[in-house]
């Protein structure tokens, strides 16, 4: 990942409060670089190798000008619990879904056989994909209406309740 310049300065609000969402403690010490440390601040961000650009929100409406500025872009929101706090683009038709289909060709693996995990919205085509679907507890209304099972909350062990659940384990 590539930081633009000022995004340290910048994104410091939202990554905390993310942060706070996903139940993390002492938030108001956490820097960027704590919660980004493979990030790399100071190189070059004219690329061609780029496959999926975030942003930090100001509010949601910059996410909606961004969506239609860039029609041939997939856009999303992200943000643990509450309002959106980051924004994304990527290639249009990528989806988690189209990644577990790809890896399971290169497998030669069966569909019947996948499990997927999710916490957003940008996870349901990958849960509805899978042949089970398993939303986290401390996922979106949206996600755990749709999918098969509910697990526990990520912070509480919901991951390996669920495998156990499952039989995974």
């Amino acid at each position: 990942m590539f930081a633009s310049e000022g995004f340290e300065e910048g994104a410091l609000d939202a990554i905390r409060e993310h942060s706070a969402r996903k139940g993390k403690e002492n938030v108001n010490r956490l820097t960027v670089r704590e919660a980004f440390p493979d990030m790399i601040f100071d190189g070059e961000l004219y690329r061609d190798d780029v496959n999926k650009i975030s942003y930090v929100l100001g509010s949601y409406q910059d996410f909606l000008d961004t969506r239609g500025r860039f029609p041939g872009l997939e856009s999303g929101t992200r943000g643990g619990r509450g309002a959106a706090l980051f924004g994304d683009l990527g290639v249009k038709g990528i989806t988690k879904a189209h990644a577990v289909d790809r890896l399971l060709a290169h497998l030669g693996a069966n569909r019947q056989d996948t499990v997927a995990f999710g916490d957003a919205a940008v996870d349901i085509p990958m849960l509805e994909y899978c042949a089970v679907g398993v939303a986290m507890g401390n996922g979106s209304e949206g996600i755990k209406a749709m999918a098969g099972i509910v697990a526990g909350d990520v912070e509480e062990d919901g991951l390996a309740r669920a495998f156990e659940r499952l039989g995974l384990m």
